[in-house]
């Protein structure tokens, strides 16, 4: 599927992943397999209930877009994603940030 092609080509040059509009049910553990040079993500759009401790091992990030999905849960571990300087968790189901 054109999703997981996406996923399988990793982040672009400039360590961007996009991965909106799709119809991603969870996190995708794939992604630690960027750590090294994943800068920006995006999974904007998707069917994500939750984001995983796992998200602690990107911690070159500094740009995610998880909005639009269904997410009630975010893992304390995005703490360690000490260069995330743009967070947008808009249109979600969250209560409260760790």
């Amino acid at each position: 599927m054109e999703e997981y092609d996406d996923l399988e080509a990793g982040p672009s040059a400039d360590g961007s992943l996009d991965l909106s509009h799709n119809t991603w049910g969870i996190f995708p553990p794939e992604l630690v397999n960027f750590s090294n040079t994943l800068l920006r993500l995006n999974l904007k759009n998707n069917r994500m209930t939750s984001i995983p401790q796992s998200i602690s091992n990107l911690t070159l990030l500094q740009t995610l877009d998880i909005s639009l999905n269904q997410i009630d849960y975010i893992d304390q571990g995005i703490g360690k994603c000490i260069r995330l300087r743009s967070l947008d968790v808009s249109n979600n189901r969250l209560k409260t940030l760790p």
